[in-house]
């Protein structure tokens, strides 16, 4: 099982979106040598002060020229926020610049405000996503087409420039919940699933859902089917429980209230409202981690979840790191290297000490 890092770029209030952006490139380059497989930012809209990485694009294309082994993987690009022949073209100069590394995560959003402001009906989200994704395999794997669907249409074109990688990179699907797996399992691509507010039969509830659907799927046109999953989660390891706790309370807990808000706006948009849901999260570091899989204290805490997920038979962990000052995310991150040569060991001889 391979280890990564990620992050969303969040700005403490003794930081600005500026300084973060600059040192979120540092923070890759860290990763790359702590030997970690991979460094993946998310795609953020409008939530200043808080984040600061809306133009994914831009900075990952930073990462890949300040890196040279490890993956890079954005989770997500929100596609229906774009013309599929941009993304298609950006990540694929990505993909180039890193030679060939780029691990293409994509999802509809959950974001209510980011849909609200760009136009996109959230009831459309998924089936827009579904097309531009079509779209961007086309781009990259013909040398011309044409394309003629509900939301996008165009007549004969070629993509240049196109990926290193061929016929593609690999691509996944994103999202938290059993539906989003079976999405996911229904045209055959990888799923990025996040642990975040979830609990650990939830989080089991979906890879199970995953695997039951992919045998039945169908992949998309000129596309290679990825059976793949990578489990997001939220992590900060240190010297103690204590130590982590002080370093990234209030930003976890900020962090948790958005997330719990957007659920339950998203859920009652969906017809399937929940006004309880994630509420013994809230204001409570000790629930939101050591109820949900997270990698929250000494490495000899960690373990153990690193150890479950790979019994799960789940491919990659990519950690979330946010919240704490850029120093101790760095000794953070190279922790989290250590553990991943733990994890690379069999499972009777992973034992810290």
């Amino acid at each position: 099982m391979k280890i990564g890092a990620f992050t969303q770029g969040y700005v403490r209030a003794d930081s600005t979106p500026q300084q973060r952006f600059a040192e979120v490139i540092e923070e890759a380059v860290a990763a790359e040598e702590a030997g970690l497989a991979s460094f993946g930012v998310s795609e953020q809209h409008f939530r200043f002060p808080t984040n600061s990485t809306g133009p994914i694009d831009s900075l990952m294309a930073a990462i890949a020229q300040a890196t040279e082994r490890i993956s890079i993987m954005p989770g997500t690009v929100i596609l229906p926020l774009h013309h599929p022949l941009h993304t298609a073209e950006r990540w694929a100069a990505i993909d180039i610049i890193s030679n060939g590394r780029v691990n293409f995560g994509v999802g509809k959003g959950n974001n209510p405000l980011t849909t609200d402001v760009f136009g996109v009906n959230a009831e459309e989200a998924e089936q827009m996503t579904r097309e531009a994704l079509q779209i961007i395999v086309n781009a990259w794997t013909q040398e011309k087409f044409g394309f003629e669907g509900q939301y996008w249409s165009f007549p004969e074109i070629g993509l240049c420039p196109r990926p290193v990688q061929t016929p593609h990179p690999p691509i996944a699907w994103s999202g938290l919940t059993a539906a989003t797996a079976a999405t996911a399992a229904s045209m055959k691509l990888g799923l990025m699933a996040g642990a975040l507010a979830n609990d650990w039969e939830t989080v089991e509830h979906v890879l199970d859902t995953y695997q039951d659907n992919w045998d039945a799927g169908t992949a998309l046109d000129n596309a290679v089917p990825n059976r793949s999953v990578n489990i997001l989660i939220n992590g900060h390891i240190g010297p103690s429980f204590e130590v982590v706790q002080n370093q990234v309370q209030d930003g976890l807990m900020n962090y948790v209230r958005r997330i719990v808000t957007f659920k339950r706006e998203m859920l009652a948009r969906n017809g399937t409202p929940d006004p309880e849901y994630g509420a013994k999260y809230l204001d409570n570091f000790e629930a939101a981690v050591r109820l949900t899989p997270s990698l929250y204290g000494t490495p000899e805490e960690c373990l153990p979840v690193l150890e479950r997920f790979r019994e799960l038979g789940v491919d990659q962990v990519d950690v979330t790191f946010d919240y704490a000052k850029h120093e101790d995310m760095l000794s953070s991150i190279r922790l989290l290297g250590e553990l991943a040569g733990e994890v690379s060991k069999p499972l009777s001889d992973a034992r810290l000490g």
